[in-house]
């Protein structure tokens, strides 16, 4: 067994929040995850099919140099020509999140609920489509079954990620945290609140927007949100990309986190449409793996509503909005007060 430093709560999130348009490699000399998006590998291959490595080797830093790229574009595409040069020597690819896997984890906890009344609620909630978001809103108003089903599924995580590491022959090596003098750095969830705060201060002044609210486990006490989600509501008018550039940036920056980040969008009338688009380019035939019901009709708009809704009672009534005014329809956490509605109170 090749025993190596890592960090395993890393590749526990990876494990169960991984999507179809990002890759994650393990790499075997540092114990690191490197995480690849489509968008990069596409990219990568475009270089490729310009210069032709096999006919003449070429400097892919020399090459970028020349591009107008900046410079954390540049390093993202050398470090994924380096996974493309040393894949299955020095790199081994990270298993996809497995949603059957998920299911399983939610059959299996709901058999140790004691509360007969509870226990059917979870039952019916994960009978049909939507099974995962169902099941984690009843649980929200059961705090200690909520606790308990965290720590069921991190255990859970956590096995499936050590029989991962053993039939590749790797040996994980789990360093207790070095105490430090000087201050933490800022948590995740901290970070988090402060990309919403970004997120809310430049979209609320696009055209055709016309409210912004917060939805998901940030707007609970949860220390360890998996994601950021926003829901904005936006005129049937409204041009949708600078909105999908703000959901990029958003999405961007939490995957930096090894969380997940998604804008959902809402007519005026309260209809669900869909999420803004993850692409730079939108349009029918661009992305083979688009699951857009109807891509290119509103560009921008990744309306794959066979995979996700928000339900009309959510749309109408979300948990915090935060712009054009503040309506919390649950407590604040103290951090949401202090690092995002205080500041937000500066906004027309």
């Amino acid at each position: 067994m090749k025993k190596i430093k890592m960090d395993l709560d890393e590749l526990m999130y990876i494990f169960d929040n991984s999507s179809w348009e990002t890759s994650h490699y393990l790499d075997l000399e540092t114990g690191q995850v490197v995480m690849i998006t489509d968008e990069t590998r596409w990219e990568l291959e475009r270089i490729y099919e310009e210069h032709d490595p096999e006919e003449q080797p070429f400097d892919l830093a020399e090459i970028l140099q020349q591009r107008d790229l900046p410079e954390w574009r540049r390093q993202t595409l050398l470090e994924a020509d380096q996974v493309e040069a040393q894949y299955g020597s020095r790199y081994i690819g990270v298993p996809q999140a497995d949603s059957h896997e998920g299911y399983r984890d939610m059959e299996r906890f709901i058999v140790t609920v004691e509360d007969e009344r509870l226990q059917d609620q979870l039952w019916r909630a994960i009978s049909g489509r939507g099974a995962f978001r169902y099941f984690k809103d009843v649980l929200a108003n059961h705090f200690r079954e909520r606790e308990r089903w965290f720590a069921f599924k991190d255990a859970r995580l956590k096995q499936r990620v050590l029989d991962w590491l053993e039939s590749e022959g790797i040996e994980p090596i789990i360093e207790p945290p070095v105490e430090e003098n000087h201050p933490p750095p800022p948590s995740k969830r901290a970070r988090l609140i402060a990309e919403v705060l970004s997120f809310v201060r430049a979209a609320s002044k696009l055209p055709g927007v016309l409210r912004i609210a917060l939805i998901g486990s940030l707007t609970t006490d949860e220390p360890d949100p998996k994601d950021v989600d926003m829901l904005v509501t936006v005129t049937d008018e409204a041009d949708l990309a600078p909105l999908a550039k703000l959901g990029r940036k958003l999405q961007g920056h939490a995957q930096g986190l090894n969380r997940g980040g998604e804008v959902f969008l809402a007519d005026p009338q309260g209809n669900y449409l869909g999420r803004t688009c993850p692409w730079k380019q939108c349009g029918p035939g661009i992305r083979a793996s688009c699951d857009a019901l109807h891509c290119g009709r509103r560009r921008y708009l990744h309306d794959d509503l066979e995979a996700i809704r928000l339900s009309k009672d959510l749309i109408a009534a979300p948990p915090l909005e935060l712009w054009p005014e503040v309506v919390a329809r649950v407590p604040i956490p103290e951090d949401v007060e202090k690092a995002l509605i205080v500041p937000l109170s500066d906004l027309d």
